[in-house]
Protein backbone atom coordinates (compact mmCIF):
# COMPACT_ATOMS: atom_id res chain seq x y z
CA UNK A 1 0.00 0.00 0.00
CA UNK A 2 1.51 3.18 -1.23
CA UNK A 3 0.64 5.20 2.16
CA UNK A 4 2.88 2.63 3.91
CA UNK A 5 5.85 3.18 2.39
CA UNK A 6 6.86 6.21 4.12
CA UNK A 7 7.82 3.74 6.87
CA UNK A 8 10.88 2.39 4.86
CA UNK A 9 12.69 5.51 6.19
CA UNK A 10 13.74 5.66 9.66
CA UNK A 11 13.42 8.71 10.71
CA UNK A 12 9.87 8.51 9.53
CA UNK A 13 9.11 5.19 11.22
CA UNK A 14 10.46 6.33 14.32
CA UNK A 15 8.76 9.45 14.57
CA UNK A 16 5.27 7.47 13.36
CA UNK A 17 5.74 4.84 15.97
CA UNK A 18 6.41 7.88 19.17
CA UNK A 19 2.99 9.05 18.00
CA UNK A 20 1.57 5.46 17.48
CA UNK A 21 2.33 5.57 21.45
CA UNK A 22 1.57 8.92 22.40
CA UNK A 23 -1.91 8.77 20.40
CA UNK A 24 -2.87 5.84 22.01
CA UNK A 25 -1.55 6.69 25.88
CA UNK A 26 -3.63 9.47 25.47
CA UNK A 27 -6.88 7.46 24.97
CA UNK A 28 -6.15 5.98 28.60
CA UNK A 29 -5.55 9.75 29.57
CA UNK A 30 -8.98 10.84 28.05
CA UNK A 31 -11.06 8.46 30.05
CA UNK A 32 -9.42 8.85 33.10
CA UNK A 33 -9.82 12.34 33.18
CA UNK A 34 -13.49 12.52 32.30
CA UNK A 35 -13.83 9.17 34.93
CA UNK A 36 -12.03 10.25 37.74
CA UNK A 37 -14.03 14.03 37.10
CA UNK A 38 -16.87 12.41 37.22
CA UNK A 39 -16.25 10.55 40.54
CA UNK A 40 -15.73 13.98 41.55
CA UNK A 41 -18.18 16.66 40.63
CA UNK A 42 -20.98 14.51 38.60
CA UNK A 43 -22.57 16.25 35.22
CA UNK A 44 -20.16 19.34 36.13
CA UNK A 45 -17.39 16.86 34.65
CA UNK A 46 -17.57 18.96 31.88
CA UNK A 47 -16.41 21.98 32.84
CA UNK A 48 -13.00 20.47 33.34
CA UNK A 49 -13.08 19.32 29.74
CA UNK A 50 -14.22 22.93 28.96
CA UNK A 51 -11.14 24.25 30.63
CA UNK A 52 -8.82 21.80 29.00
CA UNK A 53 -10.93 23.10 25.85
CA UNK A 54 -9.95 26.61 26.43
CA UNK A 55 -6.45 26.12 27.65
CA UNK A 56 -5.92 24.77 23.75
CA UNK A 57 -7.40 27.32 22.18
CA UNK A 58 -5.11 29.66 24.16
CA UNK A 59 -2.34 27.95 23.12
CA UNK A 60 -3.17 28.09 19.86
CA UNK A 61 -3.35 31.07 19.38
CA UNK A 62 -0.42 32.55 21.62
CA UNK A 63 1.82 30.19 22.48
CA UNK A 64 4.09 29.96 19.29
CA UNK A 65 5.45 33.12 20.84
CA UNK A 66 7.67 30.94 23.34
CA UNK A 67 7.78 28.22 20.63
CA UNK A 68 8.25 29.84 17.20
CA UNK A 69 12.14 30.93 18.62
CA UNK A 70 12.74 27.07 19.22
CA UNK A 71 13.66 24.33 16.82
CA UNK A 72 10.36 22.03 16.40
CA UNK A 73 12.32 19.02 17.22
CA UNK A 74 13.22 20.56 21.08
CA UNK A 75 9.42 21.94 21.13
CA UNK A 76 8.13 18.30 20.83
CA UNK A 77 10.37 16.65 22.91
CA UNK A 78 9.78 19.35 25.61
CA UNK A 79 6.04 19.20 25.19
CA UNK A 80 5.91 15.40 25.84
CA UNK A 81 8.17 15.35 28.53
CA UNK A 82 5.99 18.18 30.54
CA UNK A 83 2.55 16.11 29.90
CA UNK A 84 4.50 12.54 31.33
CA UNK A 85 5.91 14.52 34.41
CA UNK A 86 2.13 16.32 35.30
CA UNK A 87 1.00 12.70 34.49
CA UNK A 88 3.22 11.13 36.98
CA UNK A 89 1.79 13.83 39.48
CA UNK A 90 -1.47 12.74 39.53
CA UNK A 91 -0.27 8.90 39.28
CA UNK A 92 0.86 10.05 43.10
CA UNK A 93 -1.98 11.95 44.14
CA UNK A 94 -4.49 9.24 42.83
CA UNK A 95 -2.13 6.38 44.97
CA UNK A 96 -1.75 8.54 48.06
CA UNK A 97 -5.45 9.66 48.52
CA UNK A 98 -4.87 13.30 47.50
CA UNK A 99 -6.46 13.36 44.30
CA UNK A 100 -8.41 16.62 44.12
CA UNK A 101 -10.24 18.67 41.62
CA UNK A 102 -8.10 21.69 41.62
CA UNK A 103 -5.17 19.53 41.13
CA UNK A 104 -6.66 17.77 38.07
CA UNK A 105 -7.62 20.93 37.05
CA UNK A 106 -4.22 22.12 36.93
CA UNK A 107 -2.70 19.44 35.58
CA UNK A 108 -5.37 18.93 32.67
CA UNK A 109 -4.62 22.85 31.75
CA UNK A 110 -0.94 22.11 32.02
CA UNK A 111 -1.43 19.05 29.25
CA UNK A 112 -3.86 21.06 27.06
CA UNK A 113 -1.12 24.15 26.57
CA UNK A 114 1.53 21.69 26.00
CA UNK A 115 -0.40 19.55 23.18
CA UNK A 116 -1.54 22.91 21.31
CA UNK A 117 2.16 23.21 21.27
CA UNK A 118 2.95 19.75 20.17
CA UNK A 119 0.53 20.08 16.90
CA UNK A 120 1.65 22.36 15.30
CA UNK A 121 5.40 21.59 15.75
CA UNK A 122 4.86 18.21 14.34
CA UNK A 123 3.29 19.36 11.37
CA UNK A 124 5.61 21.92 10.38
CA UNK A 125 8.70 19.27 10.88
CA UNK A 126 6.94 16.92 8.54
CA UNK A 127 8.38 18.82 5.12
CA UNK A 128 11.76 18.70 6.85
CA UNK A 129 11.47 14.89 7.07
CA UNK A 130 10.05 14.39 3.72
CA UNK A 131 10.82 16.75 0.78
CA UNK A 132 9.18 14.85 -2.21
CA UNK A 133 5.97 15.70 -2.77
CA UNK A 134 4.24 12.51 -3.55
CA UNK A 135 5.83 10.58 -0.38
CA UNK A 136 4.70 13.74 1.50
CA UNK A 137 0.64 13.10 0.74
CA UNK A 138 1.87 9.76 1.29
CA UNK A 139 3.36 10.56 4.82
CA UNK A 140 0.51 13.10 5.29
CA UNK A 141 -2.33 9.83 4.81
CA UNK A 142 0.19 8.05 7.39
CA UNK A 143 0.46 10.63 10.07
CA UNK A 144 -3.49 11.09 10.02
CA UNK A 145 -4.20 7.62 9.96
CA UNK A 146 -2.13 7.58 13.55
CA UNK A 147 -4.74 8.71 16.13
CA UNK A 148 -7.52 6.74 13.87
CA UNK A 149 -5.29 3.92 14.62
CA UNK A 150 -4.90 4.82 18.81
CA UNK A 151 -8.77 5.33 18.70
CA UNK A 152 -8.58 1.47 18.01
CA UNK A 153 -5.70 0.34 20.04
CA UNK A 154 -6.97 2.74 23.47
CA UNK A 155 -10.21 1.65 24.21
CA UNK A 156 -9.39 -2.02 23.29
CA UNK A 157 -6.48 -2.24 25.87
CA UNK A 158 -8.62 -0.35 27.86
CA UNK A 159 -11.64 -3.27 27.71
CA UNK A 160 -8.52 -5.68 27.71
CA UNK A 161 -7.03 -4.68 31.41
CA UNK A 162 -10.03 -3.10 32.79
CA UNK A 163 -10.63 -5.85 35.23
CA UNK A 164 -7.06 -5.70 36.81
CA UNK A 165 -6.26 -1.86 36.01
CA UNK A 166 -8.70 1.07 36.92
CA UNK A 167 -8.93 4.86 35.52
CA UNK A 168 -7.32 6.32 38.12
CA UNK A 169 -4.16 4.03 37.08
CA UNK A 170 -4.16 4.75 33.35
CA UNK A 171 -1.95 8.41 34.08
CA UNK A 172 0.55 5.79 34.23
CA UNK A 173 0.11 4.28 30.99
CA UNK A 174 -0.13 7.55 29.48
CA UNK A 175 3.23 8.93 30.87
CA UNK A 176 4.98 6.03 29.88
CA UNK A 177 3.66 6.58 26.30
CA UNK A 178 4.76 10.23 26.26
CA UNK A 179 8.27 9.39 27.28
CA UNK A 180 8.30 6.46 24.68
CA UNK A 181 7.52 9.33 21.91
CA UNK A 182 9.90 11.88 23.56
CA UNK A 183 12.66 9.66 23.04
CA UNK A 184 11.36 8.06 19.37
CA UNK A 185 11.76 12.15 18.66
CA UNK A 186 14.68 12.81 20.51
CA UNK A 187 16.46 9.97 17.95
CA UNK A 188 14.94 11.43 14.68
CA UNK A 189 16.73 14.96 15.39
CA UNK A 190 19.52 13.00 14.98
CA UNK A 191 19.22 11.61 12.09
CA UNK A 192 17.64 14.99 10.70
CA UNK A 193 19.42 18.44 10.29
CA UNK A 194 16.74 20.06 11.07
CA UNK A 195 17.41 24.31 9.73
CA UNK A 196 16.30 26.90 12.26
CA UNK A 197 13.99 29.72 10.35
CA UNK A 198 14.64 33.25 11.37
CA UNK A 199 11.47 34.95 12.49
CA UNK A 200 9.88 37.86 10.53
CA UNK A 201 7.79 39.23 13.28
CA UNK A 202 7.92 39.41 16.83
CA UNK A 203 5.99 39.25 19.95
CA UNK A 204 2.22 40.20 19.88
CA UNK A 205 2.88 41.31 15.98
CA UNK A 206 3.36 37.17 15.17
CA UNK A 207 0.42 36.13 17.44
CA UNK A 208 -1.85 39.26 15.50
CA UNK A 209 -0.68 38.18 11.99
CA UNK A 210 -0.97 34.31 12.92
CA UNK A 211 -4.65 35.00 13.70
CA UNK A 212 -5.90 37.38 11.06
CA UNK A 213 -3.64 35.68 8.61
CA UNK A 214 -6.17 33.39 8.65
CA UNK A 215 -8.65 35.05 8.48
CA UNK A 216 -7.55 36.86 5.58
CA UNK A 217 -6.61 33.68 3.19
CA UNK A 218 -10.31 32.44 3.87
CA UNK A 219 -11.95 35.70 2.50
CA UNK A 220 -14.34 35.58 0.05
CA UNK A 221 -13.99 31.20 0.20
CA UNK A 222 -17.81 30.41 1.24
CA UNK A 223 -16.36 26.64 0.77
CA UNK A 224 -13.35 27.49 3.38
CA UNK A 225 -15.24 29.49 5.76
CA UNK A 226 -18.41 26.39 5.86
CA UNK A 227 -15.99 24.04 6.18
CA UNK A 228 -14.14 25.74 9.32
CA UNK A 229 -17.71 26.63 11.02
CA UNK A 230 -18.73 22.61 10.36
CA UNK A 231 -15.61 21.43 11.86
CA UNK A 232 -16.71 23.66 14.86
CA UNK A 233 -20.16 22.16 15.23
CA UNK A 234 -18.60 18.97 14.66
CA UNK A 235 -16.37 18.86 17.33
CA UNK A 236 -18.97 20.53 19.59
CA UNK A 237 -21.48 17.41 18.81
CA UNK A 238 -18.05 14.86 19.25
CA UNK A 239 -17.62 16.44 22.61
CA UNK A 240 -21.13 16.82 24.20
CA UNK A 241 -22.44 13.30 22.37
CA UNK A 242 -19.54 11.33 22.32
CA UNK A 243 -16.52 11.88 24.82
CA UNK A 244 -19.05 13.12 27.87
CA UNK A 245 -22.65 12.49 27.10
CA UNK A 246 -21.94 8.97 26.47
CA UNK A 247 -19.40 8.28 29.45
CA UNK A 248 -22.36 10.17 31.64
CA UNK A 249 -25.15 7.74 29.69
CA UNK A 250 -23.59 4.24 29.96
CA UNK A 251 -22.44 5.06 33.93
CA UNK A 252 -26.14 5.68 34.35
CA UNK A 253 -27.51 3.07 32.16
CA UNK A 254 -24.97 -0.17 31.47
CA UNK A 255 -23.55 -2.67 33.88
CA UNK A 256 -20.48 -2.67 32.67
CA UNK A 257 -20.24 1.14 31.27
CA UNK A 258 -16.26 1.19 31.00
CA UNK A 259 -16.28 -1.78 29.01
CA UNK A 260 -19.25 -0.86 26.76
CA UNK A 261 -17.96 3.05 26.38
CA UNK A 262 -14.34 1.51 25.24
CA UNK A 263 -16.00 -1.60 23.11
CA UNK A 264 -17.88 1.70 21.07
CA UNK A 265 -15.12 3.76 21.26
CA UNK A 266 -12.92 0.61 19.24
CA UNK A 267 -15.96 0.81 17.11
CA UNK A 268 -15.51 4.23 16.03
CA UNK A 269 -11.86 3.87 15.42
CA UNK A 270 -11.90 0.97 13.34
CA UNK A 271 -14.46 2.47 11.39
CA UNK A 272 -11.97 5.98 11.48
CA UNK A 273 -9.31 3.75 10.44
CA UNK A 274 -10.98 1.67 7.28
CA UNK A 275 -12.59 4.98 5.85
CA UNK A 276 -8.67 6.34 6.11
CA UNK A 277 -7.09 3.84 4.51
CA UNK A 278 -9.35 3.66 1.66
CA UNK A 279 -10.59 7.49 0.96
CA UNK A 280 -6.40 8.97 1.46
CA UNK A 281 -5.84 6.62 -2.37
CA UNK A 282 -8.82 8.90 -3.81
CA UNK A 283 -8.56 12.59 -4.28
CA UNK A 284 -11.31 14.39 -3.77
CA UNK A 285 -13.07 15.61 -6.70
CA UNK A 286 -15.75 17.28 -5.06
CA UNK A 287 -14.14 18.55 -1.70
CA UNK A 288 -17.97 19.87 -0.67
CA UNK A 289 -19.43 16.79 -1.43
CA UNK A 290 -17.04 15.17 1.07
CA UNK A 291 -17.67 17.59 3.93
CA UNK A 292 -21.33 17.79 3.13
CA UNK A 293 -21.65 13.78 3.70
CA UNK A 294 -19.10 14.33 6.82
CA UNK A 295 -21.66 16.35 8.89
CA UNK A 296 -24.47 14.01 7.36
CA UNK A 297 -22.90 11.12 8.21
CA UNK A 298 -21.41 11.82 11.94
CA UNK A 299 -24.81 13.49 12.87
CA UNK A 300 -26.86 10.48 12.50
CA UNK A 301 -24.50 8.54 14.45
CA UNK A 302 -24.65 10.95 16.82
CA UNK A 303 -28.39 10.86 17.00
CA UNK A 304 -28.80 7.48 17.10
CA UNK A 305 -26.39 6.49 19.70
CA UNK A 306 -28.48 6.81 23.15
CA UNK A 307 -31.14 4.40 21.24
CA UNK A 308 -28.80 1.46 20.78
CA UNK A 309 -30.78 -0.98 22.59
CA UNK A 310 -27.32 -3.74 22.66
CA UNK A 311 -23.62 -3.28 22.73
CA UNK A 312 -23.55 -4.94 19.17
CA UNK A 313 -25.70 -1.67 18.07
CA UNK A 314 -23.77 0.52 19.66
CA UNK A 315 -20.67 -0.08 17.97
CA UNK A 316 -21.89 -0.38 14.74
CA UNK A 317 -23.93 2.89 14.77
CA UNK A 318 -20.23 4.43 16.17
CA UNK A 319 -18.51 2.61 13.33
CA UNK A 320 -21.03 4.58 10.95
CA UNK A 321 -20.61 7.57 12.25
CA UNK A 322 -16.59 7.51 12.22
CA UNK A 323 -16.72 7.50 8.39
CA UNK A 324 -16.69 11.22 9.05
CA UNK A 325 -13.48 11.83 10.38
CA UNK A 326 -10.98 11.29 7.05
CA UNK A 327 -14.01 12.67 4.71
CA UNK A 328 -13.41 16.01 6.44
CA UNK A 329 -10.01 16.13 7.19
CA UNK A 330 -8.90 14.81 3.90
CA UNK A 331 -11.11 17.60 2.06
CA UNK A 332 -10.19 20.24 4.05
CA UNK A 333 -6.36 19.54 3.53
CA UNK A 334 -7.04 18.82 0.08
CA UNK A 335 -8.51 22.37 -0.11
CA UNK A 336 -5.86 23.93 1.76
CA UNK A 337 -3.12 22.77 -0.29
CA UNK A 338 -5.12 23.74 -3.28
CA UNK A 339 -5.98 26.91 -2.35
CA UNK A 340 -3.48 29.29 -0.29
CA UNK A 341 0.28 29.29 -0.36
CA UNK A 342 2.63 27.59 2.29
CA UNK A 343 2.91 30.64 4.47
CA UNK A 344 -0.64 31.01 4.52
CA UNK A 345 -1.63 27.76 4.43
CA UNK A 346 0.01 27.34 7.88
CA UNK A 347 -1.86 30.32 9.12
CA UNK A 348 -5.56 28.90 7.90
CA UNK A 349 -4.49 25.44 9.52
CA UNK A 350 -3.75 27.40 12.76
CA UNK A 351 -7.14 28.99 12.38
CA UNK A 352 -8.68 25.24 11.55
CA UNK A 353 -7.28 24.61 15.33
CA UNK A 354 -9.13 27.20 16.92
CA UNK A 355 -12.68 26.18 14.91
CA UNK A 356 -11.63 22.64 16.57
CA UNK A 357 -11.14 23.89 19.93
CA UNK A 358 -13.59 26.61 19.50
CA UNK A 359 -16.63 23.81 19.28
CA UNK A 360 -15.49 21.61 22.35
CA UNK A 361 -14.89 24.77 24.68
CA UNK A 362 -18.64 25.59 23.71
CA UNK A 363 -19.33 21.89 23.77
CA UNK A 364 -18.27 21.11 27.17
CA UNK A 365 -19.32 24.86 28.54
CA UNK A 366 -23.15 23.93 27.61
CA UNK A 367 -23.49 20.20 28.19
CA UNK A 368 -23.74 20.32 32.25
CA UNK A 369 -26.16 22.78 31.81
CA UNK A 370 -28.04 20.79 28.97
CA UNK A 371 -27.90 17.51 30.64
CA UNK A 372 -29.35 19.00 33.91
CA UNK A 373 -32.41 20.85 31.59
CA UNK A 374 -33.21 18.34 29.48
CA UNK A 375 -31.78 15.37 30.54
CA UNK A 376 -28.67 12.84 29.00
CA UNK A 377 -30.12 11.07 26.06
CA UNK A 378 -32.00 14.44 24.44
CA UNK A 379 -28.80 16.30 24.50
CA UNK A 380 -26.82 13.73 23.04
CA UNK A 381 -29.86 13.69 20.24
CA UNK A 382 -29.67 17.28 19.66
CA UNK A 383 -25.98 17.47 19.70
CA UNK A 384 -26.37 14.95 16.99
CA UNK A 385 -29.14 17.01 15.20
CA UNK A 386 -27.24 19.87 14.85
CA UNK A 387 -24.37 18.23 13.12
CA UNK A 388 -26.56 16.71 10.67
CA UNK A 389 -28.33 20.14 10.20
CA UNK A 390 -25.04 21.63 9.55
CA UNK A 391 -24.32 19.31 6.73
CA UNK A 392 -27.36 20.27 5.06
CA UNK A 393 -26.78 23.70 5.51
CA UNK A 394 -23.79 22.73 2.51
CA UNK A 395 -25.96 22.50 0.44
CA UNK A 396 -26.88 25.90 -0.32
CA UNK A 397 -22.95 25.99 -1.42
CA UNK A 398 -23.63 24.83 -4.90
CA UNK A 399 -24.24 28.66 -6.18
CA UNK A 400 -21.86 30.12 -4.26
CA UNK A 401 -18.34 28.14 -4.59
CA UNK A 402 -18.87 26.93 -8.20
CA UNK A 403 -14.85 25.91 -7.71
CA UNK A 404 -16.26 23.21 -4.67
Amino acid sequence: MFMLLPLSRRPIALLWAGQVLAATGAQFYMVAIVWIAADLIGKDAGYVSALQAAALLAGSLFGGILTDRWRFGATMIATDLVRAALLLMLSVAVIEHAISLPLLILAAIGIALATAAFEPALQAILPVIVAEPDLRHATNGLFDATKRLARILGPSLIALINGFLGPDQFFIVTAIAFLLSAAAIGWVTHLVDEPREPRGLHGMAAVIDGVLGGLRGIKGQSLMIYGLVANMIGNLAWSMGLILGMVLYLRETSADPLTDYSLMMTAYGVGNLGANLVLANVPPRSPRRWLIASKLIFGAGVLLLPLATHEAWLMAIAFFAAINGPLENLAMLHLMQQRFPPQRLAQVYRLQLCAIFAGQLLAYLAAPSLFGWIGLAPSIMAAGALAFASGLAGFFLRQKDATA
